[in-house]
Formats: structure tokens, sequence, C-alpha cells
């Protein structure tokens, strides 16, 4: 008999249903463009909140799976995505430059937020989107274009409509994490504080530690890092 491979990302899906319970499908998004994404839609099998994550551009979607997971156990619906060019989806990814990554996958995040926010049971007033380092800048921008809620920012400094738009929203909360000597993001723990205190949310947040750890990594060396973004998240989406 021939054995059938199985890509890692429908790996960590399979075993997020598993561990969580939930309900799990790898789902293909088709761009504008006609380019095939890839993304995991996991729901608790219950009505509740959306969360959009991306990641940072050296990883895929199957590295939110650990985040995911709790935040299915606590009600939410969580999509992430693979970015054109990363893990299962098609495209050119950073081959045609990091600006034209960041122009197409505006489109490509908005075609996300609506795939979820269309399934049955999402709460469409309780929106949360987040990411890492370019996930985070894609999602920061989105927020400026959708209904969100709460925005998690690792190692990503927003734009300055990102910025200006967090300012002008008060219903819309932020969690932003970085390190002081972030050497891929130069300068974001000084742009993440001042995005921080200047939105309106009372429950707005910045953690930033010393070192130069960049998005996800921060989390095996702070290791009260992931807990608090989840005690966040958790707290915006579903309280």
């Amino acid at each position: 008999m021939k054995a059938t491979a199985i890509a890692p990302c429908a790996i960590a899906a399979l075993l997020l249903a598993a561990t969580s319970g939930a309900q799990s499908q790898v789902i293909d998004l088709r761009a504008s463009d006609g380019v095939v994404l890839k993304a995991t839609y996991t729901s608790p099998g219950q009505p509740g909140p959306g969360m959009l994550f991306i990641h940072q551009c050296n990883m895929d979607r199957s590295s939110w799976t650990s985040i995911a997971s709790e935040l299915v156990d606590a009600g939410v619906h969580v999509l992430t995505l693979d970015l054109r060019g990363f893990g299962e989806s098609g495209g050119e990814g950073m081959s045609a430059g990091f600006p034209t990554l960041l122009q197409k996958s505006a489109d490509d995040a908005d075609m996300a937020y609506e795939y979820l926010a269309a399934q049955p049971g999402v709460d469409t007033d309780r929106m949360g989107v987040g990411g890492a380092s370019c996930g985070g800048m894609i999602n920061a921008d989105l927020a400026a274009r959708k209904p969100v809620e709460a925005l998690m920012l690792l190692s990503s400094p927003p734009s300055a409509a990102a910025v200006e738009n967090m300012a002008a929203s008060p219903e819309l909360a932020v969690f932003g994490a970085a390190t002081e000597d972030d050497p891929v993001t130069q300068g974001v723990a000084d742009a993440l504080r001042a995005a921080v205190a200047g939105s309106g949310h009372p429950s707005s947040k910045a953690m930033i530690y010393e070192g130069t750890e960049h998005g996800l990594p921060m989390f095996e060396k702070n290791p009260d890092l992931e807990p608090a973004l989840l005690d966040w998240l958790k707290a915006e989406l579903t309280n």
C-alpha cells in the first residue's frame, strides 16, 4: 500500500481538533488574482467571537496552533491564514519584494476576515485580529478597514494609518509586545509603546522586554508573555 504524506499544517489542524474537541477544517481561499491561499478554520461548536491570526514571515499558520487551541477552548472561532508563498499557499511570497507582499496581502487578509465573519455562530460584534511581525502589520491595517474589537501585535511596527486608527477608535483594544533590541524590525518597541499610549481603550497594553527575540520566539525567552496575551485576548473577546 502506498503511504500518503500529510502536510505539517494539516497535521496541526488535526491535532488542534483532537486536543480541544473542536471542529477544524483546512480551507481554500481564492484571491482576486487566482492565487489559492490555505487557511485553517476551527469552531468551538457554539456561538462566540472570531479571531484571525497571520504568521510572521519566516513561519506559517501552524505557528498559532497552541494559542488557537486555548482560544477555541474558551469559545472563540479561530482562522489561521498562510500568506501567499508561505506554508501551503500559492503565490510568489517574498520573491517579488516585501512591499509587494504587504500590498497583495491586504486584500488577502480582508478575504480571510470576511470568510471568518460569515461562518455560522461567529459574533461579528466581537472580532479580533493579530499577528507577528509582517502578519501583525497586515492585520493592524485591516483593523482600520473592518470592525475589530481586539488587535494583537507581536514585533509588528504599525503603519501611520494603523496608529491613527488606534487613536481614533476607543472601541479598539490593542496589545503590543516586542524586545528592545529586535534586529529585524528596529525601533519596534518604541513604535508599539507609542501606539498603545495613543490608544483610547483602557485595556490597551504594551509588554516590552530586554533582548533580541522577534515574534513568537519571545514566548520561550519570556514565559509570562504567552499567558498574559491569552488572558488579554479572552478578556477582550469573551467578556
